[in-house]
């Protein structure tokens, strides 16, 4: 059983996501993981590895875009020069 300190701890802290995968269009995926899984590995790891892996190599890298905005954007902390 859960104490209410823990789960206000998890409301603040955690993200939960679910998804169902089709044998018909997800097989591959659906592979994959089963092999994780009896291989001892964790699947939930597996898929925040792979996650991350097309974060860091696709365009829409939600760190890099808000690390090249941060370069980009006019400081608001001093007065403008006009």
């Amino acid at each position: 059983m859960r104490s209410e300190a823990k789960r206000q701890w998890d409301k603040e802290n955690k993200s939960y996501y679910s998804m169902y995968l089709m044998k018909s269009n997800d097989m591959d995926i659906i592979t994959y993981l089963d092999t994780v899984k009896q291989n001892g590995g964790s699947v939930q790891g597996a898929i925040k590895e792979a996650l991350r892996y097309f974060l860091a190599h696709s365009g829409n890298n939600i760190y890099t875009n808000i690390a090249q905005e941060s370069k980009t954007a006019p400081n608001k902390e001093e007065p403008s020069q006009d």
